[in-house]
């Protein structure tokens, strides 16, 4: 392992499946930390996810999904182990001794059913590090709720801000809490081995979806102490305009454009050479502007849609005017600044071979001599015995039992439903 992987040499041993919590130790996985996935034949829908070659699983789909490569397995060791069975029970506490860190995403109680809560690691190996990814905590009377992505958003108050004018409350798209909860899941471990590597001693971490989420909505909760309630302006702004997005040539076709000043509206006027309608003197200040949001929306429109949407946004960056086309996913994929960057990477799976080469969205930050690349994506239990050897150090002939009575395997249950 070359030396520029800065986490060389810090084993992680996590019980995850999904999105936020896998998407977090992955980037420790990234940095050089040996990452052993421990994955239940009960909870395979990481595995089921895809999308698959063609939009169609094989018979081994358990290794074919792209989502593997893009967080679930990327550059970690898959372990399937029962940990339910007492062998597997004994062999995930083995494997604890020996890792600088455990992290999962179960409700709260369940580690402690398990008798892998933080206590009881602990006693094990005093400096271990654990992290609890949860919806709601281990403290407060929410603590034990079961929660998605989308029932996040709503009770962290993201949804009630999401929403067009007059309107009803809405989700976003994508799974932006999952991506969140993922960062800071990353971030709060490596502050972890900091603190450790000055006092000697491990800690336990409780992170949440729901802090997470109110905390990117910062504002909000200081206007309401003032009496303020944030209205959904769909993609609006609270008192810019224009400032929002508007339709462009072809179908489907947007750009966003944010107007902060008034010195940026003139810029846009001149950009626009100067429409006779720009010239309404109730366009001349912020508050006028916003007052007429939706007129001034209207007849701004009118221009842009005669207007192909990268080349207009290339037209009002070159005359100083925040502009951004709505670029789709294929848009992206071919982008040729991200191409430029060498952001979007090219990836073929060894475990999934007829699947070919795909492209992955990278890392979004570059650090000098530190890579972040996909180096491998592991199939269900390829590591099972360097694992429980190496690192729990059991014997062949334990591991052989382990794998003859079921506690570890390779492939799902025969009556797993495909995807």
């Amino acid at each position: 392992m070359p030396q520029n992987r800065i986490l060389e040499g810090v084993r992680v041993l996590t019980l995850e499946q999904v999105h936020a919590l896998p998407w977090g130790t992955s980037f420790l996985a990234d940095l050089g930390a040996q990452v052993i996935r421990v994955e239940s034949l009960a909870h395979l829908q990481d595995r089921k996810a895809g999308p698959f070659p063609d939009g169609k699983p094989s018979q081994q789909w358990w290794n074919e999904g792209g989502n593997l490569a893009y967080f679930g397995t990327r550059n970690k060791q898959s372990l399937g182990l029962d940990v339910t069975a007492p062998q597997g029970k004994e062999a995930f506490l083995k494997l604890a001794q020996n890792c600088d860190i455990v992290t999962d995403n179960f409700r709260p109680g369940t580690m402690e059913r398990f008798g892998f809560d933080h206590e009881s690691l602990a006693k094990l190996n005093p400096k271990i590090i654990t992290l609890s990814s949860t919806a709601y905590g281990y403290t407060g009377p929410w603590r034990r709720a079961g929660s998605r992505a989308r029932t996040v958003d709503a009770s962290c108050g993201m949804s009630y801000l999401t929403g067009y004018e007059n309107g009803p409350s809405h989700r976003a798209s994508n799974n932006y809490m999952d991506h969140s909860v993922g960062n800071n899941v990353a971030y709060a471990l490596l502050l972890a081995l900091y603190q450790r590597n000055k006092t000697g001693k491990g800690m336990r971490i409780d992170l949440t979806m729901q802090e997470t989420g109110v905390s990117a909505i910062g504002p909000a909760i200081l206007e309401t102490q003032r009496g303020i309630t944030r209205s959904r302006l769909g993609c609006g702004h609270m008192w810019k305009s224009p400032h929002n997005v508007f339709p462009c040539l072809g179908f489907d076709r947007w750009i966003a454009i944010a107007v902060s000043s008034d010195e940026e509206w003139q810029r846009l006027r001149q950009a626009m050479d100067e429409p006779l309608w720009a010239a309404d003197p109730r366009f001349d200040t912020a508050q006028g502007r916003w007052r007429h949001r939706h007129h001034l929306g209207d007849l701004l429109s009118d221009w842009t849609q005669t207007k192909d949407d990268q080349d207009l946004m290339n037209h009002l960056q070159i005359n100083g005017v925040a502009a951004g086309a709505v670029l789709t996913a294929e848009d992206l994929v071919a982008n040729p600044h991200l191409k430029d960057r060498g952001y979007i990477e090219e990836f073929e799976n060894v475990n999934a071979p007829h699947a070919g080469k795909r492209k992955y969205a990278g890392r979004p930050f570059r650090m000098p001599q530190i890579p972040f690349t996909i180096r491998h994506v592991a199939a269900l239990g390829e590591h099972n015995v360097e694992t429980l050897r190496d690192v729990a150090g059991l014997s062949d002939e334990e591991i052989a039992t382990m794998a003859n009575e079921g506690v570890i395997f390779t492939q799902p249950l025969p009556t797993e439903t495909p995807p």
